[in-house]
């Protein structure tokens, strides 16, 4: 089996080295790092599962910003989400998908990818009034909703319930992405993006 190491970076080299994903949920961070530094592709053998089967996309450091930098520092975070979700919905993979559930699930992939830490944050307070939206085990949401038809949410530890209608769905991701900070018309674009199919 391939040996894994953690490392820990900046903030601004995470936040750098997620923005060269080409292919967003396909691409591990060694991946694009082995693509940007033009090293050489790793051998695996077809049992051995991708690094990117074991770990989420990306961690964020557990590093702390000085707070003189923090203004700085969530703008960047914002501008990084904003411009991974607007590369999600011009993408083919997006496009091509016709079911709400599954351009849903993207949607939230990428924003959970892009900024693990803001996104956790986020869900948190993102609840109904008699059901949670968001757990990290598909359980606790059966526990309270045994209809709720709980996904997970690819490359995340979080399952999301997916039994909503499109309005309803469009809702839990527009309130993710303003707690998230994200600009309206970046929200509206989704909006829009869900209304095509």
């Amino acid at each position: 089996m391939k040996k894994v190491k953690n490392v820990e970076i900046d903030l601004d080299l995470y936040q750098y080295i997620a923005s060269q994903t080409n292919a967003i949920g396909k691409e591990s961070p060694s991946d694009i790092l082995r693509r940007l530094l033009n090293f050489p592709a790793c051998l695996q053998t077809a049992n051995e599962p991708k690094p990117s089967d074991q770990l989420p996309l990306f961690s964020q450091p557990e590093t702390q910003e000085p707070p003189v930098k923090k203004h700085a520092t969530n703008q960047l975070a914002v501008n990084l989400l904003t411009k991974n979700v607007k590369g999600l919905l011009k993408s083919d993979e997006f496009k091509q998908e016709n079911k709400g559930v599954n351009r849903f699930l993207q949607v939230l992939s990428v924003l959970y990818r892009t900024n693990p830490e803001s996104f956790a944050t986020a869900v948190e307070s993102i609840k109904g009034s008699t059901r949670e939206y968001f757990a990290r085990e598909e359980g606790i949401l059966l526990a309270i909703a045994k209809t709720c038809k709980p996904k997970q949410i690819p490359a995340s530890p979080f399952w999301v319930v997916t039994n909503n209608n499109t309005d309803r769905k469009l809702r839990i991701i527009g309130r993710t992405m303003a707690q998230m900070q994200l600009p309206e018309t970046v929200i509206q674009d989704v909006e829009s993006a869900f209304n095509e199919l």
